[in-house]
């Protein structure tokens, strides 16, 4: 699985700020470093908050269905991908 990733992902990247996501919806999977890796993802269901501090490799994945997150971060948000 490691390497593979499903349909719907967002690519190792970093942020210059906190993110700070809670999960309304589904599933929202999310792994941390610099190359996507499906064997690093963990589930964060429904009701989680995700707190992934600012300059940390992560990427994203949803597996199965309808997903929504909310995202929140102070100042002007900005992604920078590490993997194209």
């Amino acid at each position: 699985m490691s390497g593979s990733p499903p349909a719907n992902v967002s690519l190792p990247h970093t942020h210059p700020q906190d993110e700070l996501v809670p999960v309304i919806k589904g599933i929202c999977y999310l792994g941390e470093g610099t190359k996507f890796d499906a064997t690093k993802l963990k589930g964060y269901p429904a009701g989680s908050f995700i707190l992934i501090p600012a300059g940390v490799p992560h990427f994203v994945a949803v597996k199965d269905g309808t997903v929504i997150v909310e995202v929140n971060g102070n100042g002007k948000f900005h992604t920078d991908y590490v993997e194209r």
